[in-house]
């Protein structure tokens, strides 16, 4: 049997996930955005090499935000689809990786109805919806 499902504010509260709406609403989204600590601790937050290069967590932010705008503009001519993955060029250990990232259209919360996006790894949604 598997365990019941958490909740965005225990997401929130345990520090699964963080709350990114202001930077989101500042590019142009005007819905709740969220993304999970996998995606923030691994990809935002730069490491050493890149802090070196001046990037900061604003400019990765900016990055993956002005990414996502654009992949739902071309995916909303083609798909209706909640699901959407993009790619997006980010730099770790001094190297440039093409990262797999996904966004996931859905309420914000069993009890509240109110659309939301949640940026993850298309490995975190899998398991998410293993453990169901």
């Amino acid at each position: 049997m598997s365990s019941p499902k958490k909740t965005r504010k225990q997401a929130l509260d345990e520090g699964k996930q963080r709350d990114i709406s202001e930077a989101a609403g500042e590019s142009g989204l005007m819905i709740p955005v969220f993304i999970t600590a996998e995606v923030w601790d691994n990809w935002i937050v730069p490491d050493e090499e890149s802090m070196k290069r001046g990037e900061d967590q604003k400019i990765r932010l900016k990055s993956l935000l002005d990414k996502l705008l654009y992949f739902i503009r071309v995916h909303r001519q083609t798909s209706k689809s909640n699901i959407i993955y993009f790619p997006i060029p980010l730099t770790k250990g001094g190297e440039e990786k093409n990262v797999q990232l996904m966004s996931l259209l859905g309420p914000v919360e069993s009890s509240d109805k109110r659309p939301c996006i949640t940026i993850m790894t298309p490995e975190e949604y899998e398991a998410e919806n293993q453990a169901m």
